[in-house]
């Protein structure tokens, strides 16, 4: 059986960095909404925080009347998929693997799940993570599929 998403999005000030917590909460209301585990919710709020942050710190998306817009979608009542869209900028999202100070946030999310990016028709750019990853999402599942 093939269900269809439950689509979410809104939009945030990116010159604001007070916003992340108002992404962070928003996007708590719609997961919880949907009844996702509490230990799912926890991993796509760090996961937008850190989207949202660089979106606000890397990309025009944080200058005076920039914004970022966050997109949820809620897959089988299992599944997260958290994007944020920016406004673009000079350099591409760069995951770092414990080296120095910046990239290391987008390393947790890529460890959480399926981290991808690409270019927005905006001209801005796509972040996402689809939560949980894989390999956790079948470690809830016992050999004959059946959910531990």
């Amino acid at each position: 059986m093939i269900t269809t998403p439950q689509h979410y999005e809104t939009a945030f000030a990116g010159d604001d960095l007070r916003t992340i917590a108002d992404a962070r909460r928003w996007t708590r209301e719609v997961l919880t909404s949907a009844n996702l585990p509490e230990g799912l919710v926890d991993d796509a709020l760090k996961c937008v925080s850190e989207l949202a942050t660089n979106a606000a710190r890397h990309t025009r998306s944080g200058e005076p009347g920039g914004k970022y817009q966050v997109v949820v979608e809620v897959i089988a009542g299992r599944q997260a998929h958290i994007e944020v869209v920016d406004q673009g900028g000079e350099h591409a999202p760069d995951i770092q693997l414990g080296r120095g100070e910046s990239g290391r946030g987008l390393w947790i999310c890529a460890t959480l799940g399926v981290l991808q990016h690409c270019a927005a028709p905006s001209g801005g750019r796509r972040v996402w993570v689809d939560l949980p990853h894989p390999t956790c999402a079948n470690a809830a599942h016992g050999p004959d599929g059946s959910e531990r």
